[in-house]
């Protein structure tokens, strides 16, 4: 008997990709001119990248570990370096109410060699009779052991359940204006809170009315310029739930055709609240100093150049702790951080929640405020905060001598962050040689 060189090859193919369900090793044992042929009309890609993007939807449809054997095996050498492979295929899975499922297809395969490697060059699986409908995954479609020829409303009870085991909601929409509704699942109902009736009656039957009215325009822009592009699209948005909170939720979907002749899409929602919670509790931390709670000078400078693009009048303000390495001298570090902190709140509560205020570094602030155009209510503002700063300091830390002085500069044209610095530090300067815990705001020459 001739020795048999492609089928461990395939095996290990299979393992990583049925039961391990991992892509990237999937595709490391496969040509870049890969051509594959599913069981569904859709199943069908050209080159490597085409082939990842049918496993990424297949695998975020179906993430389950699949099961597979390998039977009536046979292979022949068609070249030098190439052999071709012929099987039957039988997949299993677990369902809650069946018991185990099986899937039995018939597999080609084509594979050449490339320096001591043996890769993928072509697949072909096909089924011997049951009808699969366009846009089902492989392999999606199951029969039990003990029936294995089931008719169709048999077949899509198992579907039914196949979905209900997957992480997410499904929802199906046509391409028209609002995306009207043909098709979601009970799971994508249950996490939006509402029955089928509800939720007709709440989106008017356009799955766009269920998304949160500020993020409506960017998910149907972006959906409807992927599938120009492609077939698949992925985008992250917000679902309103019966309740009126919103869910977070990851989208991942594809154009396909419908029973009735008409473009649609068809697509998983993920829940992702908890990360984006995560995620927005990461960027606030990346964004603000850990000691005083206002910006870092990173995010500082940033919103700076956000709002300088705008082009209104503004107030760009030095901040600094006057004797403040005496606080913690004679009353310690800890005394100096709260301190600082005190600062950081008295920036906060003193000036409005659209002006920019953040720490430099050491006992040194920023007030950027933008717009505006009083140069006498922003000075109020800060000796309202060095009267409130002087009297926290004599309280507690009377040996110290600390106070604050603020210099600054007031313009009507755009400037770096770096030039209004140079100019509201010598403003600063000016201020701590000569009289200190007080403000002066200069305007500057147009």
């Amino acid at each position: 008997m001739e020795k048999q060189v492609i089928y461990p090859v395939l095996t290990r193919f299979f393992e990583s990709y049925l039961t391990a369900r991992n892509i990237e090793d999937t595709l490391s044992m496969i040509s870049d001119d890969i051509y594959s042929v599913g069981t569904g009309d859709e199943e069908v890609a050209y080159g490597k990248e085409e082939l990842k993007q049918l496993l990424q939807r297949e695998i975020a449809a179906l993430p389950n570990s699949i099961g597979f054997r390998i039977e009536n095996y046979t292979e022949k050498r068609t070249g030098e370096h190439t052999w071709e492979c012929c099987c039957r295929m039988e997949t299993m899975t677990d369902a809650e109410t069946q018991g185990k499922v099986y899937y039995r297809t018939r597999l080609t395969a084509a594979f050449k060699e490339e320096n001591g490697r043996f890769l993928a060059t072509a697949f072909h699986m096909s089924e011997s009779s049951r009808y699969q409908e366009t846009e089902e995954f492989f392999p999606l479609k199951y029969v039990s052991e003990n029936a294995r020829e089931l008719n169709g409303t048999a077949q899509h009870e198992l579907v039914d359940i196949l979905c209900q085991m997957m992480p997410g909601g499904i929802i199906g929409g046509y391409i028209e204006e609002g995306f009207p509704l043909y098709v979601v699942n009970d799971t994508l109902l249950e996490m939006m809170g509402y029955t089928y009736d509800e939720f007709i009656e709440e989106t008017g039957g356009n799955i766009a009315n269920s998304f949160y009215e500020k993020d409506r325009e960017r998910v149907t822009r972006l959906v409807m310029e992927r599938l120009r592009s492609g077939k698949q699209y992925a985008v992250e948005y917000r679902v309103k739930k019966k309740d009126g909170t919103y869910l977070w939720v990851y989208d991942i979907g594809r154009k396909i055709v419908a029973a009735d002749g008409r473009d649609a899409i068809i697509s998983v929602l993920v829940d992702i609240s908890d990360s984006m919670k995560v995620r927005k509790h990461l960027m606030e931390e990346a964004e603000k100093d850990s000691l005083t709670g206002i910006y870092n000078r990173k995010s500082g400078e940033l919103m700076f150049d956000r709002k300088m693009r705008k082009g209104e009048p503004y107030i760009f303000l030095m901040i600094d702790l006057d004797n403040f390495k005496r606080v913690n001298d004679i009353y310690g570090h800890e005394a100096g951080d709260k301190m600082l902190r005190f600062t950081g709140q008295l920036l906060k509560n003193s000036f409005r929640q659209t002006d920019v205020a953040f720490r430099l570094g050491g006992d040194e602030f920023v007030l950027f405020a933008h717009p505006c155009s009083s140069i006498d209510a922003i000075r109020e503002k800060a000796e309202n905060m060095i009267s409130a700063y002087q009297k926290e300091a004599e309280i507690r830390y009377p040996l110290a001598g600390t106070s604050v002085s603020m210099g600054g500069v007031y313009g009507t044209t755009a400037k770096s962050f770096s030039d209004l610095y140079k100019k509201a530090d010598r403003v600063l300067y000016e201020i701590k040689y000569s009289s200190k815990g007080r403000c002066v705001i200069r305007e500057l020459e147009s």
